[in-house]
């Protein structure tokens, strides 16, 4: 093996169906690697980018495979590309506190609650090291459940259930002190 990448594919070369897909299902993908990158847009981008390629070199053989299916792959292969970035640097960078704005309504309230507790989860998954962080975002923030985990950081899904639980057990005092302060009590 030489070490060379794949050469990159002409853009003639696109099938309609991988286009419609990647149209389809970029935004979330970046999205969800810019979360796992800490908010590092350049490398977002770029883990995105490398994960759609690899996509693009095995889409022969997955493209009759559901659109759900292929976004997890997708999303499993831009998670590893960021692990693999905090590796090489050797490095821990903090997540931004961007968020979104809440809506204005009857919805204020709710929108307000999950924003704070979508900051908390941030701030945990922040000061986690690079393959709980994958997973915590793969889990809490991308939706997938632990076998889809493990398939796409290629590790056992008993690993992934061990760093959920452990998660679940740093994240539930948090969760539980903000409960307590929306229901009007005292926080300590």
């Amino acid at each position: 093996m030489t070490g060379m990448a794949a050469p990159s594919p002409r853009p003639d070369e696109f099938p309609g169906s991988f286009e419609a897909f990647y149209l389809a299902t970029f935004a979330k993908t970046f999205n969800a690697s810019r979360r796992m990158a800490a908010g590092d847009t350049h490398l977002a981008h770029d883990a995105t980018q490398e994960a759609y390629l690899v996509m693009l070199r095995r889409w022969s053989d997955r493209q009759h495979r559901s659109q759900d299916d292929n976004r997890k792959y997708v999303a499993g292969v831009a998670a590893n590309k960021v692990i693999d970035a905090y590796r090489h640097r050797h490095r821990h960078v903090q997540f931004d506190d961007e968020l979104d704005v809440p809506a204005d309504g009857d919805q204020y309230a709710e929108v307000l609650d999950d924003l704070t507790l979508l900051a908390a989860v941030r701030t945990l998954i922040a000061t986690q090291p690079p393959r709980r962080r994958a997973v915590a975002t793969l889990y809490f923030l991308a939706g997938l459940d632990s076998a889809e985990i493990a398939e796409s950081l290629t590790m056992s899904e008993s690993t992934v259930r061990t760093h959920i639980q452990r998660l679940r057990s740093i994240l539930k005092p948090r969760v539980d002190q903000i409960s307590r302060t929306d229901q009007g009590g005292e926080t300590s």
